[in-house]
């Protein structure tokens, strides 16, 4: 993955979910997701989300490569670079706001009858509008994976808090009415339809799920912070 925001770890593990390795290692169930992904002007690459109830990891699938980390509890975000000893940490501050009157935000779902069924479950084509523009596409499966999209949309929502209270930031030209739904109103809406299995929109991103695990064994350090890094925190 490119760039990450990563998402801080507090090492609070419940002793039911936790096994131990002959080594003395602490594993983890957590839920795997593995998708490639792609912007504009650039090659495909993978991405591998890990969640548990606590926590949510983005990383490129290796578990020494440069990760994100959000802390479900505290909605905290950490983002963490190795090559600079660095974690960026962004605290959290929900923010109470309505979408805007003039951006008119519609649903379009279409059920794909000849597409295969997903853990027994039926994908449905979205798509998300802003007045009359097309802003997003995936095509979801409802109802599989539901701690997953809960957390993943979690992890969106807090993002779309930070771009709220950042808005001075970004350039007028850019505060389009797709802008301000996907990435600061509405941030994660297709989470919140089901776990997606391809996502796109008319810019060039592009994003598909190749594999999932509801139930995977993971090392408990995959969902912990280095403890010899510099932190620079954004309130």
């Amino acid at each position: 993955m490119k760039s990450f925001i990563c998402v801080m770890m507090v090492c609070v593990l419940v002793a039911a979910c936790n096994r131990t390795e002959s080594t003395g290692a602490v594993l983890l169930d957590a839920a795997v997701l593995l998708y490639e992904e792609q912007e504009t002007g650039t090659d495909s690459y993978p991405v591998r989300i890990l969640v548990n109830r606590d926590f949510v990891r983005l990383d490129d699938g290796f578990d020494a490569s440069d990760y994100v980390l959000f802390n479900r509890r505290s909605r905290t975000v950490y983002s963490v670079t190795h090559e600079e000893r660095r974690i960026l940490a962004i605290d959290h501050h929900p923010v109470a706001a309505s979408l805007p009157a003039e951006i008119d935000f519609t649903v379009r779902r279409d059920a794909d009858a000849d597409a295969p069924a997903i853990g027994g479950r039926q994908p449905v084509h979205t798509q998300f509008k802003a007045n009359d523009s097309v802003c997003l596409e995936a095509v979801v499966v409802p109802g599989l994976l539901r701690e997953v999209t809960a957390a993943l949309a979690e992890y969106a929502e807090t993002l779309g808090d930070r771009q709220l209270n950042a808005m001075q930031t970004v350039p007028e030209n850019m505060r389009t009415a797709c802008f301000l739904l996907r990435y600061v109103y509405r941030p994660g809406a297709h989470f919140r339809e089901g776990l997606p299995v391809r996502e796109w929109d008319g810019g060039g991103y592009r994003r598909s799920l190749r594999d999932f695990r509801e139930h995977d064994t993971v090392s408990a350090s995959v969902f912990t912070l280095p403890p010899d890094y510099e932190e620079v925190r954004i309130r």
